[in-house]
């Protein structure tokens, strides 16, 4: 893992997000998946019984690499900026994106 072509590539200035309280460098068009696993990050979340979960189908079919976004509203990074739950090979990175582990995909149906 943490693999990501640079020979005879040209790409864009890079941008940072945190995931997890962990600065991450990304590119722009880049998935928040494909800049995780750049990273060597291959843990997304963690099930209902605590296991590991990270991207399986890459291509937004299942639900393994659920993650909660968000973008700060403000330069104070508001607590008023809400979360959201998207699948991380799906969505695409941005500065000031706020990344963190989704909670258990059944936690997501059955809130109680």
């Amino acid at each position: 893992m943490g693999f990501r072509a640079n020979k005879d590539t040209q790409r864009p200035a890079a941008l940072t997000f945190n995931f997890d309280g962990a600065s991450v460098t990304a590119y722009p068009g880049e998935t928040i998946a494909a800049a995780l696993i750049a990273s060597n990050v291959s843990v997304f979340r963690r099930d209902t019984r605590g296991a590991p979960r990270g991207p399986y189908c890459n291509m937004g079919t299942c639900f393994d690499c659920l993650v909660e976004v968000r973008i700060a509203a403000d330069a104070n990074h508001s607590a008023h900026a809400s979360w959201r739950v998207v699948r991380a090979c799906l969505a695409a990175v941005a500065s000031d994106l706020e990344v963190r582990p989704a909670v258990s995909a059944q936690a997501l149906v059955d809130p109680s």
